[in-house]
């Protein structure tokens, strides 16, 4: 997952990632929480000294699938998604 909040918008390619997975296929939420976000990157590579996180200032949320972790087919379904507090 990758989210942007004002001050990535400021700083050229910058966002917070996070890993998630799913593993038991389990037909539940799957809850991220905001301290999962730690450290701003830019094209990948962090950002020492960035400002952490701010969840009040979100600008995007969105999803990054890279290889070679993801190989094959592969399929994504989603009801609902967003922000919580």
């Amino acid at each position: 997952i990758i989210l942007k909040d004002a001050t990535c918008e400021r700083v050229r390619l910058a966002n917070f990632k996070a890993v998630f997975a799913n593993p038991d296929r389990a037909d539940q939420p799957l809850l991220i929480p905001f301290s999962v976000f730690d450290q701003m990157e830019q094209m990948g590579n962090a950002l020492v000294g960035s400002p952490s996180f701010n969840p009040m200032s979100v600008t995007e949320i969105g999803l990054m699938a890279i290889k070679p972790t993801v190989v094959g087919a592969f399929q994504l379904e989603f009801e609902e998604w967003g922000l919580y507090m």
